[in-house]
């Protein structure tokens, strides 16, 4: 899935990696996945009912989902990023920067473009449509990382590989963020916790699984805040921190009238077609 277009994309800037790298690849992402399950069995950050588990045929669904047509579409930001270092275009490949910069810039300026599009996907009532997909998870778990309707990944593939176009930013910086960035979802949405005097220190730059539990809670003040993707100071310095003090009580997904529908793959495929005002379904 992800971890393929990973290695295709890694492929690409270095001729040299062989079918071994994959398989290294590969294998860290299983190993990723082990050890986020037993996470979740020793340190759970909240009990799971027995009810739960008719979530995650739809929830790996989309996993597979999106996984196929990530194998198929060329659509990647750092294969955007090595384009435009071919041709020359972007700023950073039009003046002179030092590499440290050039890293550093491009980190930073991709995961404040990845906070910028999760909260223009909850500002915009078209795009809130396709989102909303993600949230309407009543639980949260491992399987909630991969639970993203396709429409979603296109867009933010769209506007990813543009940013990386016009701004010229590195192919290998990119590269080595978006590699952390689905390690980073993946663990924030698991269900486990970190000790309070680790989870407090490390939300001060990261996000954490604490922190982003709030952003899966049906109380709307809270679904609207929390928007980082692997850095917590975005939404420090733009005002959209929610602090984690009830992590254990909150209630998650988007209330009882989309509870019914939320582990149906096919309902929720189709989704973004209802009118948020219309049916049981209720508006934001």
């Amino acid at each position: 899935m992800l971890v393929s277009m990973a290695a295709r994309e890694r492929q690409r800037l270095d001729p040299g990696w062989d079918d071994a790298g994959d398989w290294w690849g590969l294998g860290a992402f299983l190993l990723l996945l082990a050890l986020l399950a037993v996470a979740e069995l020793i340190i759970p950050a909240r009990q799971v009912a027995r009810e739960d588990a008719r979530r995650l045929p739809t929830n790996f669904g989309f996993g597979l989902i999106n996984g196929g047509l990530a194998a198929m579409l060329p659509l990647s930001a750092v294969i955007a990023a090595e384009w435009a270092r071919g041709e020359g275009i972007g700023l950073f490949n039009l003046v002179a920067v030092p590499a440290p910069i050039t890293t550093t810039a491009t980190v930073l300026l991709r995961s404040l473009l990845a906070y910028l599009l999760h909260r223009l996907f909850h500002a915009s009532p078209w795009l809130w449509r396709i989102h909303r997909v993600h949230h309407c998870d009543t639980a949260l778990d491992l399987s909630t990382g991969f639970r993203s309707h396709p429409l979603e990944l296109m867009l933010i593939a769209a506007g990813a590989s543009a940013a990386a176009i016009l701004l010229g930013l590195s192919p290998e910086a990119l590269l080595a963020y978006e590699l952390a960035a689905i390690a980073l979802v993946l663990a924030t949405h698991a269900n486990w916790r970190l000790p309070e005097r680790l989870d407090r220190p490390l939300r001060w730059l990261l996000v954490t699984p604490a922190m982003h539990h709030v952003h899966h809670s049906a109380h709307q003040p809270e679904t609207d805040s929390n928007y980082g993707e692997v850095f917590s100071v975005w939404d420090r310095l733009l005002g959209t921190y929610s602090r984690p003090e009830r992590r254990a009580t909150i209630r998650l997904g988007l209330g009882e009238r989309y509870d019914p529908e939320a582990a149906k793959l096919a309902a929720q495929l189709l989704l973004p077609l209802r009118d948020p005002s219309a049916g049981p379904l209720k508006s934001r």
